[in-house]
């Protein structure tokens, strides 16, 4: 036989001798090992949510936690080969009943960012959670998993402060892992509040486990564990239950006041109420408060569309912080501005005396008058009165001189130095920064020039001067306090689930006043004698109270047909200030409807007797609301109005 033909049946023996010992070895030896092969078994990412962090008040109080709720996985790398994604959406909304296309939008987000486990819905029902376990054989890589949502333990306290979450939007996911982030879609983040503005402290960072499974995604072994990071904690300067209080007195006042405008058609009905208490020495925001407001929990777990119109559509606005994002003209309150712009450059001294002969003020050659409050003249006033008194008269004059002598310059310099036209930079998001009107803006905007009228419009806070609440408490605050412009803020520390301090905010100064102790010391005596004196605008409210309250009252117009808005803004004790207060009332006509709230504040805080009829309820946590039981309270804020309503202005 040929020797090649002999070598080549060789090589045809030795070849079958090897694939039938190869396959001895695979079906003897390593039989069990392919036979879990077959079975399906493969590695699979499971995530694990990190709980947000909590938020608590200066005296330890819980107000924002999180508590246990389902989330909906799709898990792409565990999808059987009879099955493709759209198949099990499919498959899935029909035996739940969940949202295709809401299922459908996650699900591409996910799979654009390659995540091994996509987010399909949060916080499914127990029902729902129950439906996918019981079907498991039909929706394999479907998955529930035990994760968190927030916990607004006092639904309705402080809701514009703390803020609101929901899911992240396509802009964030993009923005925030431009920054860096790890975000992934069907991600929770803040929107609002708080919530929004520490959103990359509270969010922690999501674990994940490494299993073994086999086809029906049944775990055969645990392959390791990383764990979640819980999400840092906010220390806030609010203090929960002078917050509760100030919301439960201005739900009140706000009712009663709406009651007795509709009973009354010379009043326009208030649109909304809202006051800040804050701490003159460092900017510490204690209370910060809205009327009418909203229940966070309608937020938690994801709000209906039907009910967020009913917010976002509601003629009251419960949705919009006034203290932040109000933008009107701040009325007399800025006469403190114009008194600091007269010392300072027109030699204006506390005993400088002033004539009211008439009530009314004219410029040269024109023919309208400028009216006082106060109808009549009020004869002869120096300058620290004429602050007491609110005369508008000696303001419009004022306002003429520096016209004069600085055009609209040094007026509207003055406004800036005390922080106005600029965001106070609290940790909010979203603040505004007002406006405060210049030559040069109204060159730009209406092509006119600056006229003595726009000088004395402005003078006591009128014109095309926008101000924010928190911008006025922080004029009174820093007169207060000898001149430090703070930035306010509401959060004191951030920690870490171990206690551990992370952030330790220090009041920061945005500016020291370039003003003399002298010029403040004139505008804190004029507040004196506004609250202490028989002919200050607000003497009947505090003349005999027992601690020295000094502040200033102011009535904005909001237009020749519209209704006035109120404020108050003032602190306390005179001599050494611990806390300062604003109250602002929307549209509410006079600022003699805000002093009984902002006495009520200021005897709250220091512990004393409060107006006769009132009572406090407890603060009781949410879904059950709390309300002041006020029976009286109505009747003394008429009899208070009665007596007082001739000294507004």
């Amino acid at each position: 036989m040929d020797r090649r033909i002999v070598i080549f049946k060789i090589l045809i023996i030795a070849v079958f001798v090897v694939l039938i010992i190869q396959a001895a070895y695979l079906q003897l030896i390593k039989g069990e090992y392919y036979y879990q092969l077959s079975e399906g078994n493969r590695i699979s990412l499971r995530p694990i949510s990190a709980p947000r962090g909590k938020m608590i008040d200066r005296q330890g109080n819980i107000l924002v936690n999180n508590k246990l709720s389902h989330n909906l996985y799709l898990l792409p790398n565990e999808i059987s080969i009879e099955h493709t994604p759209q198949s099990l959406l499919e498959k899935l909304s029909g035996l739940t009943g969940i949202d295709l296309a809401t299922m459908q939008k996650n699900f591409l987000m996910g799979e654009q960012q390659r995540s091994a486990a996509v987010i399909l819905k949060r916080n499914i029902p127990l029902e729902i959670k129950v439906i996918v376990e019981e079907n498991s054989d039909e929706l394999p890589g479907v998955l529930v998993k035990d994760s968190t949502i927030r916990d607004y333990v006092y639904g309705e306290l402080a809701p514009h402060s703390i803020g609101y979450v929901g899911e992240i939007s396509l802009n964030d996911l993009q923005q925030f892992n431009e920054l860096g982030y790890d975000y992934k879609g069907g991600d929770v983040v803040g929107i609002t509040g708080l919530e929004r503005e520490y959103e990359f402290h509270l969010k922690g960072r999501s674990g994940l486990e490494r299993l073994e499974v086999n086809s029906r995604g049944e775990k055969i072994n645990s392959l390791g564990i990383k764990p979640p990071l819980p999400g840092h904690n906010l220390i806030l300067n609010l203090d929960m239950e002078l917050q509760h209080y100030v919301e439960c007195l201005l739900q009140e006042q706000f009712n009663y006041l709406r009651e007795y405008a509709e009973n009354d058609p010379e009043l326009h009905t208030p649109e909304g109420v809202a006051a800040i208490v804050l701490d003159p020495n460092s900017g510490a925001v204690l209370a910060m408060a809205n009327i009418p407001g909203f229940n966070l929990n309608d937020f938690a777990g994801g709000i209906s569309q039907d009910r967020y119109n009913q917010l976002l559509y509601d003629p009251l606005e419960p949705l919009w912080n006034d203290p932040i994002k109000a933008e009107v003209p701040p009325g007399s309150i800025f006469k403190l501005v114009t008194g600091t712009a007269a010392v300072e450059y027109l030699g204006i001294k506390a005993e400088t005396e002033f004539i009211d002969d008439s009530g009314k003020y004219y410029l040269p050659n024109w023919s309208r008058p400028f009216r006082n409050w106060h109808k009549k003249g009020e004869g002869k006033l120096d300058f620290v009165k004429s602050i007491a008194r609110s005369n508008n008269i000696v303001f419009y004059d004022l306002g003429y001189r520096l016209y004069l002598k600085y055009q609209g310059e040094k007026l509207a310099e003055t406004a800036r130095e005390y922080g106005l036209g600029q965001q106070t930079g609290i940790d909010l998001p979203r603040e505004v920064a007002g406006l405060v009107p210049d030559g040069d803006w109204k060159w730009e905007t209406r092509g006119e020039g600056w006229y003595p009228g726009d000088s004395v419009n402005l003078s006591i806070g009128q014109g095309d001067l926008q101000t924010t609440p928190i911008q006025l408490i922080n004029i009174v605050s820093a007169i207060a306090n000898g001149g430090k412009l703070y930035r306010p803020f509401l959060v004191d520390q951030i920690v870490n689930a171990a206690g551990e301090i992370v952030v330790d905010y220090k009041p920061r100064l945005n500016r020291v006043l370039p003003f003399r102790d002298s010029t403040l010391a004139i505008l804190r005596e004029g507040m004196y004698q506004a609250t202490n004196s028989s002919y200050g605008t607000a003497g009947k409210q505090f003349k005999d109270f027992p601690i020295k309250v000094a502040g200033k009252t102011g009535t904005a117009q909001t237009g020749t047909s519209r209704p006035n808005h109120g404020f108050f803004v003032g602190y306390a004790p005179y001599q050494e200030p611990e806390i300062a207060v604003l109250v602002f009332l929307e549209k509410g006509n006079s600022s003699a409807y805000t002093l009984p709230i902002a006495a009520n504040i200021f005897r709250k805080y220091f512990g004393l007797e409060s107006l006769e009829g009132e009572e406090e309820t407890e603060l009781a946590p949410s879904p059950e609301g709390a309300e002041l039981n006020s029976e009286n309270q109505g009747n003394l804020l008429f009899q208070f109005l009665y007596e007082v309503f001739s000294n507004d202005e």
